[in-house]
C-alpha cells in the first residue's frame, strides 16, 4: 500500500508554497499591473473618445446652425435678385412700350400726311377723271 510520509508531503507543500511566491512576484504581479495598466490607458481612451464625440456633435450643431443661416441669406440675395430683374425688366418694357409709341406715332403721322396728299391729289386730278368719264360715255 501507499505509505505516507509527512515530511514529504511537508516538503511538497513547502516547494508548492516556494513557488506559488516565486510565480506570484515574478509571473501573476506583472501580468496583473499590465492588465491594469492597459484597463487605465482603455479608461482614459474612452474618456477622451467621449470627449471628441462631444465635440463632434457640437461642431456639426454649428455647422448646421451655419448652413441654416447661409441658406436664409441665399434666400433673401434670390430674392433681391428677382426683384431687380423684374424691376429691370419692367423699366425696358416701359422703355419699349414709349418708343413703339412714339414709333406708332410717327407712322400715324406718316400716314395722315400721305393721306392728305393722297386727297389733294385725287382732288387734283377729278377734273381730268370727269372728262375722261364723260368722253367714254359719249363714245359709247
Amino acid at each position: 500500500m501507499i505509505k505516507f510520509s509527512p515530511i514529504l508531503m511537508g516538503g511538497f507543500f513547502a516547494l508548492f508554497i516556494a513557488l506559488l511566491v516565486f510565480l506570484n512576484a515574478t509571473l501573476f504581479q506583472p501580468v496583473l499591473r499590465h492588465i491594469e495598466a492597459r484597463r487605465l490607458h482603455l479608461q482614459n481612451e474612452q474618456g477622451g473618445a467621449d470627449d471628441d464625440i462631444a465635440e463632434a456633435a457640437r461642431l456639426k450643431a454649428e455647422a448646421e446652425e451655419i448652413l441654416r443661416a447661409a441658406k436664409k441669406e441665399a434666400g433673401k440675395i434670390k430674392e433681391e435678385a428677382s426683384i431687380k430683374a423684374k424691376l429691370q425688366a419692367e423699366t425696358r418694357l416701359n422703355a419699349e412700350r414709349e418708343t413703339i409709341a412714339a414709333e406708332l406715332g410717327a407712322f400715324e403721322s406718316a400716314l395722315r400726311l400721305d393721306e392728305t396728299n393722297l386727297k389733294s391729289a385725287l382732288l387734283g386730278e377729278a377734273p381730268l377723271f370727269k372728262e375722261r368719264i364723260k368722253t367714254k360715255f359719249i363714245a359709247a
